[in-house]
């Protein structure tokens, strides 16, 4: 014959720890008696005021909201509604920029905006391969003396963002992006400020 439980008022905290893990109650392992107690009749009257058919009404509006998309703002229009009036975002802005960006002291990120008809100037003129070379720089000036290192990416064309290794922690870089000649020339796009 199974043996009946004593009123929770009167049960062990090991007896209410065991109770707690079958109403399902997180953390109980880390409750005082009173917590646990609390917890237990709580659960208890929740499970209890709730008839099956409210219960199951309740979760069903809570699935249903899971999937609903368009919210209504308190004029009682829809939200989606408020961009339908926007003009979409240009692809480009029309002028070749290249911005280099701390990520940790390995790693940059650059990204770069270049028209179409500038690449294929530069394309007219030799370039063969898109790369990125980035610079180190510290303490020079790039217009009359040479960078300290210089390491060079190849670049895909429909790239418009990469992750750099940076060969040097605490030293300024520069980037630039272009083309690589068949001869070995370099045909420059866009170059960054000093990225520190």
């Amino acid at each position: 014959m199974a043996k009946e439980r004593p009123p929770l008022e009167e049960m062990t905290l090991r007896q209410l720890r065991k109770v707690a893990s079958e109403y399902g109650i997180s953390r109980y392992s880390r409750m005082r008696k009173s917590q646990l107690l609390a917890s237990i009749q709580e659960v208890q009257f929740n499970k209890f005021s709730l008839s099956p058919s409210r219960s199951l009404e309740a979760q069903e509006t809570v699935e249903a909201a899971k999937f609903e998309l368009g919210q209504v703002d308190r004029t009682g229009g829809s939200l989606a509604d408020v961009d339908e009036a926007l003009a979409d975002l240009p692809a480009g802005y029309g002028e070749s920029r290249i911005v280099l960006l701390p990520r940790d002291p390995q790693w940059a990120y650059t990204y770069w905006d270049i028209p179409n008809e500038h690449k294929a100037e530069l394309r007219r003129q030799g370039g063969q391969q898109l790369a990125l070379r980035i610079y180190d720089v510290t303490d020079i000036d790039l217009d009359y003396q040479s960078p300290h290192s210089l390491q060079e990416y190849p670049a895909d064309e429909l790239a418009r963002e990469w992750y750099l290794p940076v060969p040097v922690s605490d030293r300024d870089y520069v980037i630039d992006i272009g083309y690589r000649t068949a001869d070995g020339a370099w045909l420059v796009l866009a170059i960054s400020t000093i990225f520190l």
